[in-house]
């Protein structure tokens, strides 16, 4: 099977722990991209934090940006999906999120809103956005995305309680051991890359999808190979076809090299 389309997270999958991309994964990805290889970005991050490394890397199909709440064109800046959490849900998680003093993010279209200055250098440091910082915001619209930063022990017991209580009603996934983000339930990385593959008219079989988090198992669910990073909790290792070596050993150039190779 010749494969068409890529599929890559960001943190922990292409980026270093220094949040960089290696020489050697740019590397690979062009090579294969001047091969005639698609490769997608598909990140928790905001758009406005993702769409740098699309001239670093130049890959320009749509960015999957905030676990999959906004499919946007770098190019055009055409928004292709864009779902927001219902204002109704949305509060009560805010409410939660407020009631246990955790750090609080919420995402909109083009805009990033959190509750403390800590967690607001996390977001210049990790994504390099300075997001505006109010101690308790009132919601007025649903946002694309409401994420929660606490210690792994808390960010444990945050998991089970929301997911428990709000199955079927919203998408609760995690990205990171301190953090936890609730979406629209029709929101996920493997929904939007699902629309990418019917988008460019390809088969599920044609696409490689890769990530180090339970964020990207939905991913993994579309694609025809799917590949965990060494760093991946043994979670989401389990329910990979194959474990590449860690981001900081370059696996997403290694697993490339692997199986696009001729």
């Amino acid at each position: 099977m010749k494969f068409k389309l890529v599929a890559i997270d960001m943190d922990g999958t292409l980026l270093n722990d220094d949040h960089k991309v290696s020489d050697k994964n740019r590397e690979i990805i062009t090579k294969y991209a001047n091969q005639g290889v698609n490769f997608v970005l598909a990140s928790g991050r905001p758009y406005q934090a993702l769409y740098p490394y699309t001239k670093e890397l130049e890959v320009y199909l749509p960015l999957v940006t905030s676990n999959g709440s906004i499919v946007k064109c770098p190019l055009t800046e055409s928004v292709y999906t864009n779902s927001s959490m219902p204002l109704g849900l949305a509060k009560e998680i805010l409410d939660y999120g407020y009631s246990k003093g955790y750090g609080v993010s919420l995402y909109f279209e083009d805009e990033v809103i959190t509750s403390h200055e800590e967690v607001a250098k996390v977001h210049r440091e990790l994504e390099g956005i300075d997001p505006t910082i109010i101690t308790k915001y009132q919601l007025e619209e649903g946002p694309t995305k409401i994420v929660f930063f606490a210690d792994p022990e808390d960010i444990d017991k945050a998991f089970a309680q929301l997911a428990d209580k709000y199955e079927g009603g919203l998408y609760i996934t995690r990205s990171d051991e301190r953090c936890v983000e609730t979406m629209n339930l029709e929101v996920s990385k493997g929904k939007a890359l699902k629309y990418m593959i019917k988008r460019m008219n390809i088969a599920s079989e044609e696409v490689i999808a890769i990530g180090n988090n339970f964020n990207d198992v939905a991913m993994f669910e579309e694609a025809g190979l799917a590949v965990a990073m060494g760093n991946s909790p043994e979670g989401v290792k389990e329910v990979a076809d194959f474990v590449t070596k860690s981001n900081q050993e370059d696996g997403v150039a290694y697993a490339l090299e692997k199986f696009l190779k001729d």
